[in-house]
Order: C-alpha cells, then structure tokens, then sequence
C-alpha cells in the first residue's frame, strides 16, 4: 500500500504539473485585460475539472432548488485544503468568483498572477492593506462579481472542526445587499490536507446551501449572519464526522 500511496503521489503531481503548462500560458495573457477575464473564469473551470477527473478526484454536489446562477453572491465556505478554491469555483461556474485570499498567494511564481489581477490578496495584519483589499472586493461586486473567501482566514488547524469566522465577508454582503451563498465542503481535508499531499481516489462531497438574504440588513447584524452560517456549516460537519467534530 505504502508502494501504491507514493506512486499516486508521483501521479498526481506529474497530471498537475503537465495541466498547470499548457492552461497557464493563455490564462496568464488573459489575466492582463480586465475585459478577457470572463476567458479566465472559462479557462481556470476546465483547468479544475481536467484535474479532478485525472486525480480521480469526484465530484459530488447537493444543490439548493432553483439557484440563480446569474445574481452575485458573497461566497463562503469552510476551508481544509489547497482544493477547496478549485472546487468552488468548478463546482459554481457560471458564477464569476474572484477570489479573496491571503497576500502569500499573490508571490507564488505564474499562479500569483491571479491574486495580483483577477482575484484580490490581503495582508491580514496589516490595515491599511486589509482596507485596500477589501475596497478592491467592492469594486467587484459593484461590477456583477461574486467574491469568495474563507471566513477562517485560512485553513483549519483542527480539520474538520471549523475555527472561529471573521466578519469581513459578512459585513460585504451586508453593505452590498447581496446574498450569502454558503459551501459545506466535506472531504477534502481528507483528499488533500494542508500539508498539500495528496491521498488516493475519492469523492469529494459539497453542499450548496441556499443563500441567504441581506435586504435590509443592518451592518451591526453581521454577528448574527456569521454565527448562523456558522451553525450551519459545522451542523453539516457533525452529522458528516461526528466522533472527529467532538
């Protein structure tokens, strides 16, 4: 087993290795216009669901009845993995995600062009940067985007016990009365972990909960709007993994 868990390894990082040099050139060029990101957005799906499939990674999703996939949504989910960007934006296309994510990303050589363009980096700890970041996120959605991130403000340390939410994606949505769309991710910490090495064949479990309006939502009601995502999100956990969310 030990012979077959380390030739998947050398497997999987050869399939993602070949993908990344022949999907990079094109979105790399076309991450320089604003007006080619929509080929992008194409671009980066197919890059994820080649991937997935060659991994044999699948796929299993639990839509909510009648999703307008052409609104604009905050989009959060819990975050245990490297794949759990992949998948959001795979599993949502059409939506149009741009991704919030830390500034760490933007200084990773080619795949950091997309947290220097189409998507936004933040420098967590620092404010003015954060204020920056976030003034870029509401750019976005003022121009039809959704924005994803992590309310974590990083991956799970204890996966898949959530840690605790920040506000920051809460009180966006709130300021743009636009609804939030929530991901239960189940199994990719146990695809993945974060340490980034991959583990064999598996499904990969999302749930897509139905969003969650904020019209006429005060700011001052971002804690309520966190703490019920929250709840929903690790509900799903428990009853996924209940002897590992104790």
């Amino acid at each position: 087993m030990k012979l077959l868990a380390r030739l998947y390894i050398y497997y999987f990082y050869t399939i993602m290795a070949l993908l990344f040099f022949v999907f990079m050139p094109p979105i790399y060029i076309f991450c320089t216009w604003e007006k080619t990101y929509p080929i992008v957005q194409f671009l980066r799906v197919w890059w994820g669901r080649i991937s997935m499939i060659l991994a044999a990674y699948f796929v299993k999703v639990e839509w909510p009845e009648n999703l307008d996939k052409k609104r604009n949504y905050v989009v959060v989910f819990n975050h245990t993995s490297h794949l759990d960007i992949v998948l959001s934006f795979a599993v949502l296309y059409p939506i149009s995600l741009r991704f919030i994510g830390k500034a760490e990303l933007s200084k990773i050589p080619l795949f950091g062009k997309f947290f220097r363009t189409i998507d936004i980096s933040v420098q967590r700890d620092d404010p003015n940067d954060a204020r920056k970041a976030f003034g870029r996120a509401d750019e976005a959605l003022d121009k039809g985007y959704s924005v994803a991130m992590a309310p974590e403000g990083g991956t799970s340390k204890n996966p898949p016990k959530l840690r605790e939410f920040k506000s920051g994606a809460f009180r966006l949505a709130i300021q743009h009365q636009v609804p939030i769309l929530a991901l239960t991710i189940y199994d990719n910490w146990l695809i993945m972990p974060s340490n980034g090495i991959p583990r064999g064949p598996r499904i990969s479990r999302i749930k897509v909960h139905a969003p969650i309006e904020t019209k006429d939502m005060q700011l001052n009601d971002y804690k309520a709007l966190s703490d019920k995502v929250f709840q929903t999100l690790a509900s799903d956990l428990q009853k996924a993994f209940p002897k590992e969310m104790h």
